[in-house]
């Protein structure tokens, strides 16, 4: 049960999951092709499989160069024009190719630099693949159409032995992104161009631990996400500023506690990736969630899955209690599919349909002294026609700083209506900026506005 799944697919009003016909397959990576079908890794059985979102029908295709008799983490994938899917493999160290119309599978090893190498997220531009060695101590770059013709030739962008390697980005300049980074030690944002050969190195705040998802941004800011804790950030390469965002906290019911020894429970941000309209979207490996952050309006929306598998948190005899373990996601039209690597399922989220309620700040910036408080209104203003009780929390990455709202609920139907909040800034708080989330938590969905907070 703890790896192939402990209960049914389910729905919620939001997300459909689909049940994979063989048992625990354990879907990684995933993808839509041009005709809109989905591809997604199995790490237990060395197979892409295909699900037809029409027919509702899996197709799951026989790996016969496939050897191992245990899993191997298959973290990258990708679609090419000429109609293969491309996807690595760490156990083998390689990047697999399987074409479509031959439904054949093709194995290209990837050198290692050091002892082993460890291919993980894959990203293709300008027909190029730009892989990083999670542990092998390098970003490799292959060029899609000399593998085609069987030829491996590829770059490499060296990084020191003992360092591991989070997703590479490239941005519209040509610049490749990525954080090389020793657990709880060092955390290094760099930036290094293949034509010029020029190479910048940022270091990251301590508070970052395990940066493993990157994206570039539509203004050229890069957000990290960080596994280590409930955050994910942003860097501006014009200022050099680093500005944290915290999400809100997981629901018990995905880690339990029924010990009562998890103190400080975290939401484990993992991957990252903006949609077509310019959002950026991340999975919460244990707050079980997809969520989904506007640059714009510094709005949070979170979906909550409906599958959880208890094995993997605190749950003792609670029932409906753990967590799905989702890590891959992919955009097709209005709908983000997602893999259940513990539950055997993939799931599809309807961004169609309607968020109830938004929430929003009078006030963009907020100035608090330290050692002072003060009181803002958030207005919540209703989007459909469903009534409903709301009660907001808030949530902060200082311990610093504390955030008081209302335990009574407040009925919300059809005007807005504004709620009071209060911040207060102990005295030993750090001058600086702070962005901390205000939000409530309806069915199925947690709905969340960021506010800056700048304290003198």
């Amino acid at each position: 049960m703890q790896h192939c799944g402990s209960s049914d697919a389910k729905t919620n009003q939001y997300i459909k999951e689909f049940e994979i016909p063989t048992p625990c397959s354990q879907p990684l990576s995933i993808i839509s092709d041009a005709e809109g079908k989905i591809w997604f890794t199995q790490t237990n059985t060395g197979k892409v499989a295909k699900f037809d979102p029409e027919s509702k029908l899996f197709t799951e295709y026989y790996n016969d160069q496939w050897s191992l008799n245990s899993a191997s983490m298959m973290w990258g994938i990708a679609y090419t024009e000429d109609n293969e899917i491309w996807f690595t493999d760490e156990k083998n160290e390689s990047l697999w190719k399987f074409s479509i119309s031959e439904e054949k599978y093709s194995k290209f090893q990837i050198p290692a630099k050091t002892k082993k190498s460890f291919p993980q997220k894959i990203g293709l531009y300008n027909d190029n693949f730009v892989i990083n060695d999670f542990t092998g101590s390098q970003i490799v770059i292959l060029n899609h159409e000399k593998l085609d013709e069987g030829k491996f030739t590829n770059a490499t962008i060296s990084i020191p032995e003992g360092f591991f390697t989070s997703q590479a980005v490239i941005d519209d300049k040509g610049n490749i992104w990525f954080v090389m980074w020793k657990y709880q030690k060092e955390v290094i944002l760099v930036k290094t161009n293949s034509i010029t050969q020029e190479v910048e190195q940022h270091t990251l705040p301590d508070s970052i631990q395990a940066p493993n998802g990157v994206s570039v941004g539509s203004l050229g800011n890069i957000w990290i996400a960080d596994t280590a804790g409930s955050s994910f950030y942003k860097f501006s390469p014009d200022t050099k500023k680093v500005l944290e965002y915290t999400t809100s906290k997981p629901s018990i019911s995905t880690y339990g506690n029924a010990s009562g020894l998890i103190k400080t429970p975290i939401t484990r941000p993992y991957w990252n990736a903006f949609d077509s309209e310019g959002n950026l979207w991340f999975n919460q490996q244990t707050g079980n969630r997809l969520a989904v952050f506007n640059p714009n309006s510094e709005s949070l929306i979170e979906y909550d899955i409906p599958s959880k598998n208890p094995t993997w948190s605190d749950c003792g005899d609670l029932t409906d209690c753990g967590i799905s373990q989702s890590f891959g996601f992919t955009f097709k039209d209005k709908q983000v599919w997602f893999t259940e690597w513990v539950e055997n399922n993939i799931g599809v989220l309807d961004t169609s349909v309607k968020i109830p309620i938004s929430l929003e700040t009078e006030k963009g910036e907020i100035v608090i002294k330290q050692g002072e408080q003060q009181e803002i209104l958030v207005t919540v203003t209703p989007q459909t026609s469903q009534s409903m009780n709301v009660v907001l929390f808030g949530n902060s990455n200082s311990e610093l700083i504390k955030i008081n709202t209302k335990l009574e609920p407040t009925h919300i139907s059809e005007q807005a209506m504004q709620i009071p909040v209060t911040i207060f800034v102990d005295e030993n708080a750090h001058q600086g900026i702070y962005k901390i989330l205000l939000g409530t938590q309806i069915p199925d969905v947690s709905v969340s506005t960021y506010v800056t907070i700048k304290v003198i």
